[in-house]
């Protein structure tokens, strides 16, 4: 199966459960592997025959932005509704989000959530 991958993708947002999170703007770090048909951009060499990178980046710091989530969880499910929603192509989504130095013994932490299109057609249907 033929994927767009961004990896690192750096959002700066208010996130967390404490009142103290929700008073300042944190980063998060977005890994995407967006699964889709390739093979019309790979043989035309054109970009109206795939996904624009810079709009997936753009859609998914704008939702976790505009939401402040409490929980790197429900970013990521808005991340993946609002990716499903604007490009039919993509037939699954794994999304890594992962929240740094929030942990002093860790690097970061983080949650990996994946979604396939007809997980996506069921939720909203419900």
């Amino acid at each position: 199966m033929d994927a767009i991958i961004i990896e690192g993708l750096k959002v700066d947002t208010v996130v967390g459960c404490f009142n103290w999170e929700r008073q300042i703007i944190q980063p998060l770090m977005l890994d995407l592997t967006l699964q889709t048909n390739l093979e019309q951009a790979s043989n035309s060499d054109e970009l109206e025959d795939t996904m624009n990178y810079a709009e997936i980046c753009e859609i998914s710091a704008k939702v976790i932005q505009e939401a402040q989530p409490k929980l790197i969880e429900h970013a990521a499910k808005l991340v993946i509704n609002a990716l499903f929603t604007q490009f039919s192509a993509i037939e699954s989504i794994i999304i890594t989000i992962r929240k740094p130095a929030i942990i002093p013994q860790a690097n970061s932490v983080g949650i990996r959530l994946e979604r396939h299109r007809n997980d996506f057609r069921a939720s909203i249907s419900e």
